[in-house]
């Protein structure tokens, strides 16, 4: 009853009822009070035509109704509820928090696969324009539209791992992970997860996750960031993608996509890496057979072996975007030779390619004026080893120590350093 503070205040000739109505005209209470004589409803009535009254009785009758409210002697109870649509100024949530983790408990991997997902920089919430509306008829038959300004303190719903962006006028997430409220209702993320042993499975993983073990012979995509504490084996045919940054220790028969930077910290063997940022291989590590291809920097320890197993190490355009438009193109080849189309399918399909070709067509011209690409070899670079960086390549003829190698005016220039 806080919209009867401040309300007009009407009675009877004897003072024996009391008519609120509340200050925006929408709800009306009346006050009997506690006397002998009997009210007669004529003179409620008759209290109720002098103000002019004329709507939301029954309304306020279906109201005392449904919230089981009964009438008291000396207490205001609604007598008259005006029929209003009102919407006011707040939190739209674009995922079900009905199906949202309980941040309380733990899970297993597998059972993540239930709850409500987001990728990075998914909106998880719109805040609507900072003003109340409402539209109807109020208690005195008359037409009600009006607004008035109701800010939102975003603050106060900004939680773990979500952003404000004033230019949408919404929460994102600033990881992939699973979306919650937590105690105090403010808008989270979860993005951080541990998992054992991966074998022989296809699955999709959402959050930065730390494999406390091998993969092996599976096919996994990643929104987030991945450390594998063990090894990867065997995740050749759809491989290893991850829309984050990649740490490893070994890596054999494996192809591994990123969308941010790849870090071997011992060996990768017969493997198809690719990272749209830089690819670094820490001391006393090799990188033998197979292709390594960078985006934007190669800074690695050892590469090809005394057994002149073909090496190909490259500085390319984007490697995960061009990934990207290979699987999104293999699916929409798909989608258009199923024996049932699905158009929604095959739209949704088209639009992102057009997207990565757009995003892949940037960075094209971005790369025309990059003259600074290097690919760094600490120790040992192996005959039978490819060097390219753009358009420009080399072969290793002869085993070379400490070297770096750039791009000048004629093509690929080999410097060696001291260390």
């Amino acid at each position: 009853m806080d919209d009867i503070v401040d309300g007009k205040v009407f009675t009877n000739s004897d003072k024996t009822l009391y008519l609120t109505i509340s200050k925006d005209d929408l709800s009306a209470y009346l006050t009997i009070e506690d006397i002998a004589i009997m009210i007669d409803e004529k003179e409620i009535s008759s209290l109720l035509s002098s103000v002019g009254i004329k709507n939301g009785l029954e309304d306020a009758i279906e109201y005392n109704i449904k919230h089981e409210l009964i009438k008291e002697l000396g207490k205001p109870f609604l007598i008259a509820l005006a029929s209003v649509q009102t919407s006011k100024s707040g939190i739209t949530y674009k995922f079900n928090l009905e199906s949202c983790i309980n941040i309380d408990e733990q899970y297993e991997m597998d059972a993540l696969s239930q709850f409500e997902k987001v990728e990075k920089d998914q909106p998880l919430a719109d805040i609507s324009v900072k003003k109340s509306e409402a539209d109807g008829i109020d208690i005195f038959g008359k037409e009600v539209s009006s607004e008035h300004e109701l800010p939102v303190n975003v603050e106060d719903i900004l939680g773990n791992n979500v952003y404000y962006s004033a230019e949408t006028n919404q929460i994102l997430s600033s990881e992939a992970g699973y979306p919650y409220l937590d105690h105090d209702n403010k808008i989270c993320v979860k993005t951080n997860f541990m998992s054992q042993d991966i074998h022989d499975t296809v699955k999709t993983i959402f959050g930065n996750t730390t494999i406390d073990g091998v993969i092996s012979n599976s096919s996994l995509e990643v929104f987030g960031d991945l450390w594998v504490k063990g090894n990867i084996r065997n995740c050749m045919t759809d491989g290893i993608i991850v829309h984050g940054d990649v740490i490893l220790d070994y890596t054999e028969g494996s192809k591994i996509v990123a969308s941010g930077k790849i870090t071997i910290n011992k060996n990768a063997r017969n493997c198809l890496i690719y990272a749209n940022g830089t690819i670094e291989a820490g001391n006393n590590s090799s990188i033998s057979g197979g292709v390594i291809q960078s985006g934007e920097r190669l800074d690695v320890f050892s590469i090809g072996s005394p057994l002149g197993i073909l090496t190909e190490v490259e500085i390319a355009i984007a490697p995960f975007l061009k990934e990207q438009i290979r699987i999104a193109g293999n699916k929409l080849t798909q989608a258009r030779n199923d024996s049932e189309v699905d158009e929604t399918l095959i739209s949704s399909l088209v639009g992102k390619l057009k997207e990565l070709h757009s995003e892949f067509n940037n960075e094209i011209e971005k790369s025309h004026n990059n003259d600074s690409l290097q690919i760094i070899i600490k120790e040992k670079a192996y005959p039978n080893s490819k060097i390219r960086i753009l358009k420009d390549t080399l072969e290793i003829s002869e085993e070379k120590d400490n070297i770096e190698i750039s791009v000048n005016d004629s093509g690929l220039e080999i410097n060696e350093v001291d260390r």
